[in-house]
Parts: structure tokens; C-alpha cells; sequence
């Protein structure tokens, strides 16, 4: 388990499926957009590795937030973590609220085993 949500809410954060993993959408409760993103991005970086991946295994991304304007600013923030050029498909969607209201994103993922 990643997170007392698991068991409380009754999910799993990873499910391997053949050769794709599922990371179930990921919150933070940093003070800022920005700050929220970051340390999105490194939870995710960290959750892949725990299951012998990388980023460049990642090839969709689900991006919810409470504000869609804000974060299409956040562009270099998620480039960092990504190869140039080699960014995984993506869906931003704008939501009225996420799990907590500090939430301000929340982002879900799908990687490929065979990409690395």
C-alpha cells in the first residue's frame, strides 16, 4: 500500500494488467499549484520505480484540476520529467472539486512495461 486512502476507501494505488501499470490519480497538499505539481510528478517518478520503471515508461496521463488556466502555465514544471520530445499522451480535464478541497490537481497515470 502507498497510502492509508488504499485501505479506507477500498482501492489499490498500482495494478499491474500484462505488460501495463495503472497509478491511480495521485493529490498533494502543498500551498501551491506549482508546489502540488512537483511533488506529483516526484511521487510518480518514485511509485514507477518501486515497480521497476521510469517516466519513459509512461504513456498517458489524466490531469484534473481546479484550474485548467493556471495550470496550462505549468507546462516546464511537467516538461522536466518527461525525455524532450517524448511526452505521453494526455487528457487535462477541469473539475469543480477534487478529494480534499486543498487539492488543487490530481493526476492518474498508465505506463508500458515493454517501453523502456
Amino acid at each position: 500500500m502507498y497510502n492509508p486512502w488504499e485501505s479506507e476507501i477500498g482501492y489499490s494505488q498500482v495494478v499491474k494488467a500484462g505488460n501495463t501499470v495503472y497509478i491511480s490519480g495521485i493529490a498533494s497538499n502543498k500551498a501551491t499549484l506549482e508546489k502540488q505539481v512537483e511533488e506529483i510528478y516526484q511521487i510518480i517518478q518514485n511509485t514507477l520505480k518501486d515497480n521497476g520503471l521510469g517516466m519513459d515508461s509512461v504513456v498517458k496521463q489524466v490531469i484534473y484540476t481546479t484550474d485548467i488556466e493556471a495550470y496550462k502555465k505549468l507546462g516546464a514544471v511537467r516538461k522536466q520529467y518527461f525525455n524532450e520530445g517524448e511526452y505521453p499522451s494526455s487528457t487535462l480535464v477541469q473539475v469543480e472539486r477534487l478529494y480534499s478541497p486543498s487539492h488543487l490537481v490530481e493526476i492518474e497515470i498508465e505506463a508500458y512495461v515493454e517501453k523502456i
